[in-house]
């Protein structure tokens, strides 16, 4: 995978906007387009629409208590105020639904728990994320994605749609819990395909024995951290999911410590591949270092061999008219002899200290497992 040389934008939070007060809902003039899907199903049936309108809704939950509705897409005011009414929900809770904060938290209003998950939207490209808000009462469930794209959530649906595992046998919470457990899977690959990406650096370091791209050693280091900003708060929030007995009882928090044992492995791998990642850095510094004292070393010696012989060519290029040497027939040959054993000299002491053996052929690192 290419990697830019270029320091790569951050993703600013929206912020509400500052001329409205605290859960009031900014009217647009522009629509964004949004899908609505509801499931709904009781212990012998089980339905599946996709609607334009909330109005249905009341009749389907009439004969069919336990109630998915899926919002893709961020619907405009108007629907979110309906569904408010609908289903009591709270403003404040809205807001942060029309306004991603893309933070996981966890809060009550009522009989109404609002929970923020982002979620990650693809598993091969570069690491992005979208806010799941997601709302779990009694006997519903109401979760609203930042982008219509669709979602990583298609394995629930299957689930609920061939009555596979607890999730049609148990209620809304733990619909909850499954929403929530799935969206954590789906941080595992995203996670090994970063520790794979350290792994390719760290082996073209050992085979080749140069110094690795630190622009690349970079941007591994930048998609981990912005892995960690999204993991990090759902460990909160399932601590605080599971004080919650309102929503969860015993057996559910049976499944949500199972979901923070995910969470901790996902932050476990994540300080792994970072501490190995700064180990990388660290090394291209010495790497780009010795070479620099290779190139000095070579220089060095140049100028200890070529200094004593340009002193003898200097001696004995001297015209006076009584030098011993001067019409000598030997003579030329005595000052290239000096300047050959004055060469020959030094490169047996740089041969018997060690300098001609590279500073990059020492034991070779053992790859990491």
């Amino acid at each position: 995978m290419p990697m830019s040389r270029h320091r790569k934008p951050r993703k600013r939070i929206e912020l509400p906007p500052i001329h409205l007060g605290p859960g009031i809902l900014e009217q647009s003039n522009t629509s964004t387009p949004f899908t609505i899907d509801i499931f709904a199903w009781n212990t012998d049936r089980f339905v599946e629409h996709k609607i334009t309108s909330l109005i249905d809704i009341a009749r389907l939950r009439e004969n069919l208590p336990i109630l998915w509705l899926n919002i893709d897409g961020t619907p405009d005011a108007a629907i979110l105020s309906q569904l408010g009414q609908l289903f009591d929900l709270h403003p404040l809770a809205l807001e942060d639904v029309q306004h991603p904060t893309q933070r996981a938290k966890v809060e009550p209003f009522g009989e109404n728990l609002f929970v923020v998950v982002p979620m990650p939207i693809n598993e091969s490209g570069p690491f992005e994320t979208e806010q799941l808000a997601m709302f779990v009462g009694p006997s519903a469930v109401i979760t609203i994605s930042e982008r219509c794209d669709g979602d990583c959530l298609e394995f629930v649906r299957r689930r609920i749609r061939q009555h596979e595992g607890r999730i049609r046998d148990k209620g809304a919470p733990y619909l909850a819990f499954a929403i929530f457990d799935t969206v954590i899977d789906h941080y595992f690959p995203i996670v090994n395909q970063l520790g794979e990406r350290i792994d390719m650096i760290e082996e073209d370091v050992v085979d080749s024995r140069t110094a690795p791209d630190m622009y690349a050693i970079r941007d591994a280091k930048h998609d981990l951290a912005k892995v960690r900003q999204a993991i990090w708060p759902m460990r909160d929030a399932l601590t605080a999911m599971m004080t919650m007995e309102a929503w969860f009882d015993m057996e559910h928090r049976i499944f949500l410590r199972n979901a923070l044992d995910h969470v901790m492995r996902l932050i476990d791998m994540l300080d792994s591949e970072r501490t190995m990642a700064s180990d990388l850095m660290e090394l291209s510094i010495a790497i780009a270092n010795a070479k620099l004292g290779e190139v000095t070393k070579v220089l060095t010696m140049i100028a200890t061999i070529f200094i004593p012989i340009t002193f003898i060519a200097g001696v004995y290029g001297m015209n006076f008219d009584f030098m011993p040497e001067l019409h000598w027939k030997y003579g030329y040959g005595l000052a290239l002899g000096l300047m050959g054993l004055t060469i020959g000299g030094f490169l047996l002491m740089f041969w018997r200290r060690g300098w001609f053996r590279s500073a990059m052929m020492g034991a070779r690192p053992a790859r990491r497992e």
